[in-house]
């Protein structure tokens, strides 16, 4: 399960806007990566947008590694190493989604879930091998965003995390792993830590509002932007 780019294929379900940049960035590690949209309309554009956004980012020549699938009734399944889920966010049909591609998928194929919200382990509820089962979480927009979560289920396999770690720096990605399945998983937590407090402070009366986006914008923010964090 140790992935190597060149020999990895990559079946991402859902082509919309979050699943179309994670086809970005699986192409651009040199991955062989299908998409499966079941909108006409939606699969009609997708062709130019791979060939623009790879165009943007420098990597037109992995341009002939994506491909659009209409449907997964007749889908040839031998040979996936890797399904990213970018479905809405709605459980059930995440866990029903999983639960029919356990029973199509080869018992080596990594399942990962791009939630980011439900509880990897909730997604994963009923799944023969939730060893194999672990969260994706990238953040839009995924092929310019560096950043990606790789979070474990109450059962997901170590060397499942590391390995698809290892497989998204290798796609040009910062992976940071949370160990354990919990709301929020790490970046939103930190985000909706900062929120909370501003309204804290905004609903004391302390500071308003455009109190608050200038000590963000001119204060430690526009630090960040010179020096990071």
């Amino acid at each position: 399960m140790l992935f190597n780019p060149a020999e990895t294929k990559v079946l991402i379900v859902g082509g919309g806007t979050m699943g179309a940049d994670v086809a970005l960035v699986c192409a651009r590690g040199g991955c062989a990566t299908q998409v499966f949209e079941a909108s006409p309309e939606r699969r009609a554009i997708l062709p130019n947008y791979f060939e623009t956004k790879l165009q943007e980012i420098g990597y037109p020549h992995r341009l002939h590694l994506i491909s659009v699938v209409a449907s997964l009734n007749h889908f040839d399944w031998s040979e996936i190493d890797l399904v990213i889920e970018c479905v809405p966010e709605k459980l059930e049909v995440k866990q029903d989604l999983f639960a029919q591609l356990e029973q199509v998928v080869n018992p080596e194929t990594v399942l990962a879930s791009n939630s980011s919200s439900f509880p990897i382990s909730d997604i994963a509820n009923g799944l023969k091998s939730p060893a194999r089962m672990i969260g994706l979480h990238f953040f839009m927009p995924a092929h310019l965003v560096p950043c990606v979560e790789v979070i474990y289920g109450e059962k997901t396999s170590r060397l499942v995390a590391e390995s698809l770690s290892r497989l998204m720096t290798a796609c040009g990605m910062v992976p940071v792993t949370v160990k354990k399945d919990l709301p929020g998983f790490l970046a939103n937590r930190l985000q909706h830590a900062l929120s909370r407090e501003a309204f804290d402070l905004i609903d004391a009366g302390i500071v308003t509002p455009e109190d608050v986006d200038k000590a963000v914008r001119f204060g430690f923010g526009f630090r960040y932007l010179a020096a990071g964090p």
